[in-house]
């Protein structure tokens, strides 16, 4: 089979290429001729994805894209891969029905959406205008954002605030308390110290010392009843590990206003699941091998949860501890699934920080909190670890008899 416009080979079945090489030809199942319309469905059979719209062609970067994410899978936002697929009869259950696929660039990653029901797709367009909202008042990367501006009046005196920033603030105060301080949103000064968005650097203990000086969650003053928010001189938040989350809730909220109830949304890797797909179960989330981005250690079905991993590598440093100031060594990740992305997004990154041993220990007692962590032990085996509660979402998971640990090859 072949294009008609460009001669492209299309293949229908074939084993994937090597790792990080591309494949000769592409799947026309999945994608047809990736520069022309030839042989493409309206969306691909095996994730959803829109493929060409009603009024035209989607774009071959699209198409691109989608074929990509399965024949080489690529590694998510940041260092661990939550890669998403629906189980297998999904469609098939729901052949009258097909989903709506949209995505868009937001807070400086890719954020993918489907859907079903009627007015799906602008309903996504809305879910995704409110996180664009919501990123104009969060980002740390914007020079025009309103956590930009409240950063550069540290020390200043009280400020008024937005009610998304003010109730953003507070939830980041409520999961620093909760844990803590393994996750603390005034990691700023620790992440410039470190260069942690630039090349890395080696700082001397004068300078941990100095940045963990201007740290510290319970340094923030929130007034409730005249929404004005306090700094200290010198603290900068980072929202690095709670924006996502908190985008995504509000996403969500939009979705259901709409009357929108079966969707899924990956933002960069965090994945938020509402309802599945009609005459399916779940949808099936992959969590990936901690040194093997492209391949998947664990399969989970969720619902009406979202799952969020963080992680580090063999390499470099990639997680600071806000309690010391000195970085999270690995490889090793940690996942939390729970019923609020925003808590899912910071927890994650709270538990790679406390470990296996306090990590699992502190999310057993909360409940609606599941947590895994991955870390690769000797003889190219994999320690798995995880509390009682995440047996609910892989039922196959079986833990030795009085532990919560599991290895696999």
């Amino acid at each position: 089979m072949a294009c008609p416009m460009c001669g492209l080979a299309l293949r229908t079945a074939a084993p994937p290429p090597a790792p990080g090489a591309l494949p000769a030809t592409m799947p026309a199942a999945c994608t047809g001729c990736l520069l022309h319309d030839a042989g493409i469905p309206a969306h691909c059979p095996r994730c959803g994805y829109e493929l060409k719209s009603a009024t035209g062609g989607a774009g071959w970067l699209g198409r691109m894209r989608c074929a990509l994410r399965h024949w080489i899978r690529p590694a998510g936002a940041g260092l661990i891969l939550l890669a998403v697929s629906i189980s297998t009869g999904a469609f098939a259950a729901s052949a009258t029905e097909t989903p709506v696929s949209r995505s868009r660039f937001l807070m400086g990653t890719l954020c993918e959406a489907a859907a079903y029901g009627e007015g799906a797709g602008p309903a996504i367009e809305a879910a995704f205008n409110e996180m664009a909202r919501l990123e104009q008042i969060l980002s740390d990367y914007r020079d025009d954002s309103e956590l930009t501006g409240l950063n550069q009046r540290a020390g200043s005196g009280p400020v008024a605030c937005s009610t998304d920033l003010f109730e953003f603030l507070s939830e980041a105060v409520r999961h620093s308390r909760d844990t803590g301080g393994a996750f603390d949103i005034t990691v700023g000064p620790l992440m410039r110290v470190w260069d942690l968005r630039g090349r890395g650097r080696l700082p001397s203990t004068g300078e941990i010392a100095s940045a963990l000086r201007l740290t510290g969650w319970s340094r923030i003053e929130l007034d409730a009843g005249s929404g004005m928010v306090s700094l200290p001189p010198g603290m900068s938040l980072d929202p690095g590990a709670l924006g996502k989350g908190f985008a995504l809730d509000a996403a969500a909220r939009v979705l259901r206003e709409r009357g929108i109830r079966s969707a899924l949304l990956d933002f960069g890797g965090q994945v938020l699941a509402l309802d599945p797909p009609p005459g399916a179960t779940a949808w099936e989330v992959d969590v990936a091998h901690p040194l093997r981005r492209d391949m998947a250690a664990v399969t989970i079905h969720v619902r009406n949860v979202s799952v969020s991993t963080s992680g580090n590598s063999e390499r470099g440093v990639h997680v600071i501890d806000p309690r010391t100031g000195q970085p999270v060594h690995g490889p090793r990740s940690a996942t939390v699934i729970s019923p609020n992305a925003a808590q899912a997004d910071a927890l994650s990154t709270a538990l790679l920080v406390m470990g296996p041993n306090d990590g699992l220990a502190w999310a057993a007692s909360r409940e609606g909190i599941a947590a895994l962590y991955l870390e690769p032990a000797d003889n190219d085996t994999l320690l798995m670890q995880a509390t009682d509660s995440f047996t609910g979402y892989n039922p196959s998971w079986i833990p030795r008899a009085g532990s919560h640990n599991h290895r696999r090859n």
